[in-house]
């Protein structure tokens, strides 16, 4: 799992990357590409309560997972750009965060790998 989370993480980085600082406006052809593993990595968390979470807790987070998954379907039916920026850095990568420590490789970036 934290291989996929790595290549959706990357992925996103890309997409909004890419439409923010370079005003790229493929994310929706791009986020597309993305829906296969998406779909893949959020369907792991439906599977059942992987991580021995109290039952209201699980209730909460499949009801995030589910509202992520809804979020992208429905930016892809409205073609709605923001919508899906949105949906993929404020939604998707909470849920890669999980698998991706992120504190761990700030701390090891050097100023000369950006």
């Amino acid at each position: 799992m934290e291989e996929l989370a790595r290549k959706l993480s990357n992925g996103i980085d890309n997409i909004c990357g890419g439409f923010h600082y370079f005003k790229k406006e493929n994310v929706l052809d791009k986020s597309r590409e993305l829906a296969e593993d998406i779909q893949r990595f959020c369907s792991c968390f439906l599977q059942g309560n992987i991580f021995g979470m109290e039952k209201d807790e699980y209730a909460d987070f499949e009801q995030f997972v589910i509202q992520v998954l809804e979020d992208y379907i429905e930016a892809m039916k409205q073609q709605d750009m923001v919508y899906m920026l949105d949906t993929l850095d404020y939604g998707l990568r909470e849920l890669l965060n999980i698998y991706i420590d992120v504190d761990a490789e700030e701390e090891n970036h050097v100023c000369g790998d950006f």
